[in-house]
Parts: structure tokens; C-alpha cells; sequence
């Protein structure tokens, strides 16, 4: 993607989370990567703003790797869903470590506990990265249940939620999960 393109997209996501109480982003696989790594670069450009970032795909470790100043940003934390299960053990004050990605409730439990730790003036903002990788390690129907779980938890605590969607890994599951959101952004390769 171009920097116009991506810049273009953070500005559309940036405004339809403000507005909307909940977002799913479908994207392809080759704009994946571009658009998570926009959507951290946003998060860190944004100081009165709180973010929890929930990753199913990438480690925490692979994305401080990438985003070195992250772990200085107080207002962004990670529930990091994956490292432990591939036998990584790490602390950091910004993560939160859960077993595996399968232990849904576990996930919730630690959402809610961040929650309830941020400062009530603040914006508050979850990012699912991604509901696709839910289902590898997830029954549909549990992933199903999950996210109407989340859906209702942000909207009754005024937090705005933000689901990623590989469109290739799209099924009849993904799509009846994703389309629970209140809008819904689909990511072309000539977005604008």
C-alpha cells in the first residue's frame, strides 16, 4: 500500500471508531500487515486516547521489535494471546501475557481488569488483531459467543472496538461474527 493509501485508510478508521461504537476491518492478506502496522503507528500518535491491543497474530516481543518507542507509550497495553502458547516467557509492564489463545474468558477477564484501571476522560479504544486467528484455535460458535460477549462488555464500559478480518480467511463463521459490528470497513488494494 501507499503511504497515501495508508494514510488515507488511518484517517477513515480513525473517524469511523470515534463515531461508531464498534469497527470490523475486512483487508486482504497483502494489505494485512501495512494496515496493523498503521493502526499501532496511529495508536502512538494519539496521547489522549487509551488503547489495548489484543493480538492472536503477531507477539508482543515481534512488535516492539518493529515499534521500539512502543514500550514508552503508558497509554497503549497489549494482551499479548500467543507467546506463551509457543513457549515464549517474557514480562513487561505494557503486556499481558495470556496462555493461549484458546482461553477466551481468560482474554475477557484481563480486558476488563485494563479497564477498569484507565482514567474515565480518557477515550477508550480495543483492537481484536485478528478475529480470523480466533478461529484457528477456537470452535466458531465459542468464538462466536466471545465476541458478543466483548461486543456488549465495550459497549456498556463506552469503550470503541476495532476487529481485524483477513478477507481470504472469510467463512459463513467470520462473516456472521464481523457483521455484529456497526460498521464495517472493507480494505481494497486501490483504497481512497
Amino acid at each position: 500500500m501507499t503511504d497515501t493509501m495508508l494514510e488515507g485508510l488511518k484517517d477513515r478508521i480513525s473517524k469511523s471508531a470515534k463515531i461508531h461504537q464498534s469497527v470490523g476491518i475486512i483487508v486482504p492478506m497483502n494489505n494485512y500487515a501495512d494496515l496493523s502496522e498503521a493502526i499501532i503507528d496511529h495508536m502512538m500518535n494519539t496521547k489522549d486516547d487509551f488503547w489495548v491491543y489484543i493480538t492472536i497474530t503477531k507477539s508482543f516481543d515481534t512488535i516492539i521489535k518493529k515499534f521500539k518507542s512502543l514500550s514508552d507509550h503508558k497509554n497503549i497495553k497489549f494482551i499479548d494471546c500467543i507467546s506463551r502458547a509457543a513457549g515464549i516467557v517474557r514480562s513487561d509492564n505494557n503486556c499481558i501475557y495470556v496462555e493461549s489463545p484458546a482461553m477466551l474468558e481468560k482474554i475477557l477477564m484481563e480486558m476488563i481488569n485494563i479497564l477498569h484501571e484507565i482514567k474515565d476522560d480518557l477515550n477508550k479504544y480495543i483492537i481484536i488483531d485478528s478475529l480470523s486467528s480466533l478461529m484457528i484455535y477456537n470452535n466458531p460458535e465459542t468464538v462466536n459467543e466471545f465476541f458478543q460477549h466483548f461486543i456488549n462488555k465495550t459497549r456498556a464500559e463506552d469503550v470503541h472496538s476495532i476487529s481485524l478480518v483477513v478477507e481470504e480467511e472469510m467463512d459463513e463463521y467470520i462473516n456472521r461474527i464481523i457483521f455484529l459490528n456497526e460498521k464495517i470497513i472493507k480494505v481494497r488494494e486501490s483504497f481512497i
